[in-house]
């Protein structure tokens, strides 16, 4: 149990290093970042909830010390929307379940996670959006105000959706490859008994 608590432990540093290396590599191409992918599938692997929150939150939060700030308004309203992700690990553990005697996901399973992760996309789109518009001076507090922010957004969440569906099949392809040819990662699987802590 030890052992496999050190594991999930090296898995979460290498999540958030992973994370604050691909999303600085990637800051020219607007809302293409791993981060809401990484929520949800630290939402998925790790039984701890608060521990799955703080991926994405390091994340965020390291990255930003080299990209910048902006409104702290609209930062939390971004961080909160990227941690969101994590509410959909019951779902996901019922759909993307790998044991050791089926190790490929099947299409509800694909189905599930794309699912979830076009979800994640459009509430980070609405929240977040909806934060410019109420924080910002750069629209009229109107519905017309409302309508043009979110029209001028839309490239971004283009971006946003190739973004979370790539870096979504990336890890949790990465996790079931993991399982299928790695023996020893299958006891750390997250549709078996968690460690409380980790």
């Amino acid at each position: 149990m030890q052992r496999l608590n050190w594991n999930r432990i090296a898995l979460f540093v290498a999540l958030v290093a992973v994370g604050v290396l691909t999303r600085l590599c990637f800051r020219d191409l607007p809302n293409f970042a791993p981060v809401a992918a990484m929520a949800l599938f630290a939402g998925y692997f790790f039984a701890s909830r608060a521990v799955a929150l703080c991926v994405p939150l390091l994340v965020m939060t390291i990255s930003d010390t080299v990209i910048g700030g902006y409104d702290t308004r609209v930062m939390a309203l971004v961080y909160g929307s990227l941690m969101m992700p994590v509410a959909w690990r019951s779902i996901l553990r019922r759909w993307f379940r790998l044991d050791n005697e089926r190790l490929a996901p099947t299409a509800l399973a694909a189905g599930g996670l794309l699912a979830c992760g076009l979800a994640s996309s459009v509430m980070f789109f609405l929240i977040t959006n909806f934060g410019v518009w109420t924080f910002s001076e750069m629209y009229s507090h109107d519905a017309v105000g409302l309508a043009r922010c979110y029209t001028q957004a839309l490239p971004f969440f283009r971006n946003t959706l190739i973004g979370d569906a790539f870096f979504a099949v990336m890890l949790f392809g990465g996790y079931a490859t993991a399982l299928r040819w790695l023996p020893a990662a299958r006891h750390s699987s997250a549709t078996e008994s968690l460690p409380a802590e980790i």
